[in-house]
C-alpha cells in the first residue's frame, strides 16, 4: 500500500512521512506541499493505480482539502476506487467536521498530530 501526503506544512510532511515509514504500514510515501501538485500527479497516472491512502490536510492555500475532493470526484472511477482519503487537521470548527463527515470521498477526519495506532486500526492493519 502506498501513501500520499498532501499538506502545506513542510514540518507536518516530514513528521508524517517518518511516522509512516517507521510504522511498517508502507515503504512508499509521496509528499506534496500543495493540492495542485497532487492533483497533477494523480491525473498523470496512466497505468493501474496501486492501493493508495491519501492523508489530506484540510487548511491549505489556493486549494483546500474539500476543494481537492471536488477535483478527485472528476477523476476516473477506476482510480477513485483504488484510493482512500483520510483528512487530517487540527480544526475544531464544527462546520469543518460536519463537512468532512458528509463528504463521500473522505473516510475519516483524523486529528493532528497523526496517531499511527488510530490509522492502523482504521486501515484494518
Amino acid at each position: 500500500m502506498e501513501f500520499i501526503l498532501i499538506d502545506d506544512s513542510v514540518f507536518d510532511l516530514l513528521t508524517e512521512e517518518k511516522l509512516l515509514l517507521k510504522s511498517g504500514l508502507t515503504d512508499t510515501v509521496k509528499s506534496f506541499s500543495s493540492a495542485q501538485e497532487a492533483i497533477k500527479f494523480l491525473k498523470e497516472q496512466t497505468g493501474a493505480m496501486p492501493e493508495t491512502v491519501i492523508l489530506l490536510d484540510l487548511q491549505m492555500p489556493e486549494i483546500n482539502g474539500f476543494e481537492f475532493t471536488r477535483h478527485f470526484a472528476e477523476m476516473s472511477e477506476e482510480m477513485r476506487k483504488r484510493i482512500r482519503i483520510y483528512m487530517i487537521s487540527s480544526t475544531v470548527d464544527s462546520m469543518d467536521i460536519e463537512e468532512a463527515r458528509d463528504n463521500p470521498y473522505i473516510i475519516e477526519l483524523l486529528s493532528k498530530p497523526l496517531e499511527i495506532p488510530v490509522l492502523r486500526s482504521l486501515l484494518g492493519e
